[in-house]
């Protein structure tokens, strides 16, 4: 189920939404957690890289080294995802939709910073980065909290049912 969520996450890339309201943060935050773990990172940054080849290529945008840095913003929040894996509750997906958001936040405006030519490549043209930045920081965290908080709840809701129908199956005896 991960494994799908995460495809289809990435292909929501393709319709159009909000910019930085996307359900890839949640289904990253979600993959971190119950993909394998050999799986966990790669594959989902392999599957993003793949759309951002062809969304760039669809709208004639060059291809350059700031795709790497948002490839590692983007495994930033699958790796925070990870601490989910052994334990989710309420308070620590809030926890991790924080953290992963301001990752996410943090690394991809440092390349931006660092990549553009828009601010000085100083300490002051860095902080101006990072302030222009926030309301995309607010719609990126809004979008983990509501996708998130979606696919943990339906995946527990969905785990529980199992569980119930698990035990209410009669066992056949011998006699």
């Amino acid at each position: 189920m991960a494994y799908w969520l995460i495809v289809i996450a990435v292909l929501c890339r393709f319709l159009p939404h909000i910019h930085n309201f996307s359900p890839v943060y949640g289904a990253l935050l979600f993959g971190g957690a119950h993909l394998r773990r050999r799986d966990a990172i790669w594959l989902p940054v392999v599957l993003l890289a793949a759309s951002d080849f062809v969304l760039n290529s669809m709208y004639h945008v060059s291809i350059g080294w700031l795709e790497v840095v948002q490839m590692a913003a983007f495994a930033s929040i699958a790796f925070t995802g990870e601490l989910l894996r052994s334990r989710t509750t309420w308070r620590r997906l809030a926890g991790t939709c924080v953290v992963s958001s301001l990752s996410f936040y943090l690394i991809s405006n440092f390349g931006v910073w660092l990549g553009w030519n828009s601010y000085p490549h100083t300490w002051q043209g860095l902080v101006q980065c990072y302030l222009a930045a926030i309301p995309w920081y607010w719609q990126t965290l809004i979008s983990t909290f509501v996708y998130g908080s979606l696919f943990f709840g339906c995946y527990e809701i969905y785990a529980a049912r199992q569980r119930s129908s698990d035990r209410a199956e009669p066992t056949l005896s011998r006699g």
